[in-house]
């Protein structure tokens, strides 16, 4: 089936769809839209210049003699309703525990993806419950690196936090401890050994410096579980930042480190 005859297109309203690799039956894609939206994906692959996985799946299936499975999850809906529907399903389906029913390919998370998305109890009760950093009385001085590319629940924690970022290792290695920030929150924390913030060599990372032009750095380290540490910072709010500040690198206290070139 290729398309919805006019009637089915002018009954279904918006609708959520799902395409399905026929080879080990997995979702590998969710959208919402009107019409034979659902269909569009398909009819747009011999277009070579839109490449990402979606189509790279979509081409290898047709290559192999046959089609994508389509499925409409819920219809009947408005545009809104099918965005909350959409986000719902691509929160559960992209989250770590349950990976074993999909591959998807959405480059996009579900919209309100942090506020009102898939979460487990635990972040539930952080997200509603934590309390702001005390800026005002820190006894530390605290390098704070915002994960929101690469966190998940499931992710290597110290890993994604100690490498390799954009800054002044002069600056870096006067901070007591570097926290791990995701959606304003702390998650970890971590004591950089003597080495102190090492650069990363560009020739062992080809890939990742394709394209980079700048210098980037990288600690080793290990997480800090001391219970008194922990209480003055792990799972504190930090301060909203300005507008327009979009720098992953904080300091903490700023005035402290504002002086310091």
């Amino acid at each position: 089936m290729e398309c919805f005859s006019q009637l089915t297109q002018e009954t279904l309203g918006y609708y959520v769809y799902l395409l399905i690799n026929p080879f080990d039956n997995k979702i590998f894609y969710v959208g919402k839209g009107k019409g034979n939206r659902v269909f569009d994906h398909a009819k747009a692959v011999p277009f070579d210049w839109l490449k990402n996985e979606k189509f790279d799946i979509i081409r290898d299936i047709i290559n192999k003699g046959q089609k994508v499975k389509y499925y409409v999850l819920r219809h009947g809906m408005t545009e809104k309703e099918a965005y909350l529907v959409e986000s719902a399903f691509i929160d559960f389906l992209t989250f770590s525990d349950f990976s074993f029913i999909a591959n998807i390919s959405n480059i996009v998370a579900g919209h309100n993806q942090w506020d009102k998305g898939l979460k487990t109890a635990e972040e539930i009760e952080l997200l509603y419950n934590c309390l702001l950093l005390d800026v005002e009385n820190m006894p530390n001085k605290l390098l704070c690196i915002n994960l929101n590319a690469t966190y998940s629940s499931s992710a290597d924690i110290y890993e994604i936090t100690r490498r390799s970022w954009v800054l002044k290792p002069k600056k870096a290695n006067l901070a007591d401890f570097v926290v791990a920030e995701y959606k304003g929150i702390i998650r970890a924390i971590f004591k950089v050994n003597e080495k102190g913030w090492q650069k990363v060599e560009s020739e062992d990372n080809a890939e990742y410096f394709k394209g980079k032009s700048k210098i980037r750095y990288y600690f080793e380290g290990e997480e800090v579980l001391d219970e008194e540490i922990q209480k003055l910072y792990l799972h504190k709010k930090l301060p909203q930042k300005q507008k327009g500040q979009n720098n992953p690198i904080q300091y903490f206290p700023v005035e402290f480190f504002s002086k310091i070139r």
